[in-house]
């Protein structure tokens, strides 16, 4: 007779504790359909701290890059990405690697880790170009050789940079630790020559790099709608 009383009891705790677990199971499943998607960017302002990066006339590339990153990720802020960035203030991120090789390799290594740990759909390095022919300008984006998705993520912001820009580059490929070294789509985009007066004077107006970053979010948007990063299964470089 107890056992019988035990067991009725029983059924009257676990088939409610089983109810709601169903109720919770099927609302999670139709929450996750009504919640955006998973929309992390990292930018990687190039440089800092010690690394100054290229200059020209008294102004420093890191300065540059990270203007621009905090400009690039209000502007995705606003389109609802996102955003994480590989450093926010001068300094390197040296500090995510431990000691054993050089401060320089430390860094690159730091930013290619914090790209691990947030798992982004894209990456986007900043930096500024530099050329003994002063009169080379314009913005020209970079890609890992032989990523394709890169290629097409690199292709889709260089379209969108060159409408406002008076100079029409192509996209190049290239061989980049960080792009080397991430498995999502990832870019290195040179915003302008520093050694250019017009590009330089450009780098310091707040109203031109809102629209380089403008560009940079329409160029990101149209690959998005190109290629679902969902879809995608990690490459597993080394």
């Amino acid at each position: 007779m107890i056992e019988l009383y035990v067991l009725v009891i029983r059924r009257r705790v676990l088939v409610p504790i089983l109810l709601a677990c169903t109720w919770l199971a099927v609302f999670g499943l139709v929450l996750a359909g009504l919640l955006p998607e998973r929309r992390v960017i990292v930018i990687d302002p190039g440089h800092g701290g010690i690394d100054g990066g290229t200059s020209a006339n008294g102004l420093l590339e890191k300065d540059v890059n990270l203007r621009m990153g905090h400009i690039l990720r209000q502007v995705l802020e606003a389109h609802q990405y996102q955003v994480v960035m590989t450093r926010t203030d001068d300094s390197d991120v040296s500090h995510f690697v431990p000691e054993g090789t050089s401060r320089y390799r430390r860094d690159l290594k730091g930013r290619v880790r914090l790209v691990g740990r947030v798992r982004p759909i894209t990456f986007i390095s900043i930096h500024v170009n530099w050329h003994k022919d002063s009169w080379r300008r314009g913005a020209i984006v970079y890609y890992q050789e032989g990523e394709e998705e890169s290629r097409l993520l690199a292709e889709a912001v260089q379209k969108e940079l060159n409408l406002i820009q008076e100079v029409k580059r192509q996209v190049r490929s290239g061989d980049f630790y960080v792009l080397r070294n991430t498995d999502i789509p990832a870019v290195l985009i040179e915003i302008g020559f520093i050694s250019n007066p017009e590009d330089r004077k450009l780098m310091q107006d707040e109203v031109y790099l809102t629209k380089q970053a403008e560009a940079i979010m329409a160029g990101l948007e149209a690959f998005l709608q190109e290629v679902r990063p969902t879809d995608r299964s990690p490459r597993g470089r080394r």
